[in-house]
């Protein structure tokens, strides 16, 4: 049984980055953009992050700096996309590739820094002990674990309860 829940533990540990590309990605849908560059802009922002937090020894600079890095290739996809009426689809997955290939180039040698931060586990007492469930969400979980989840219910009150009717427009 402890195999399993170290499997699962590590689950949702390794799948809350996609929880945050997700959750970008739901708001740029709802503003009317299809963004076929997520991929690339995680693998981007990821490579910026890592190099960043080795270098200065933050990792909370790191992930900054990262989210910014990402931000910059999202930025581009907007300009094509919206100012230049080009076509999304070819914009996001020409951006994926871009986005890939830099992540490549620039993070040649990443693998030989020591020493990079990581972020500290907690466990939350009162929660962890719900049967199965409690030892897998909240049982030795990074803060950006527990980040996701308050922003699960954030993001889902502000796109349908904030304003009925309202919609988000890029």
């Amino acid at each position: 049984m402890d195999f399993v829940l170290i499997v699962l533990q590590s689950g949702v540990a390794t799948g809350t980055v996609l929880l945050f590309a997700t959750i970008g990605e739901i708001f740029a849908e709802r503003s009317g953009i299809l963004n076929l560059g997520v991929e690339g802009m995680m693998l981007f922002g990821a490579m910026t992050a890592y190099k960043f937090s080795a270098i200065t020894g933050n990792a909370w600079l790191g992930v900054l700096i990262g989210m910014a890095a990402a931000g910059v290739i999202s930025q581009i996809h907007a300009f094509i996309s919206i100012h230049l009426q080009a076509d999304q689809v070819v914009s996001g997955l020409s951006l994926n590739f871009l986005a890939t290939g830099i992540s490549l180039v620039l993070g040649e040698g990443l693998n030989s820094l020591k020493g990079v931060l990581t972020f500290p586990s907690y466990s939350i007492s009162l929660l962890m002990d719900i049967p199965i469930i409690g030892r897998i969400f909240f049982t030795n979980q990074s803060i950006l674990v527990y980040i996701g989840y308050i922003l699960i219910p954030l993001c889902w009150y502000f796109i349908y309860h904030t304003r009925p009717g309202m919609h988000l427009r890029a």
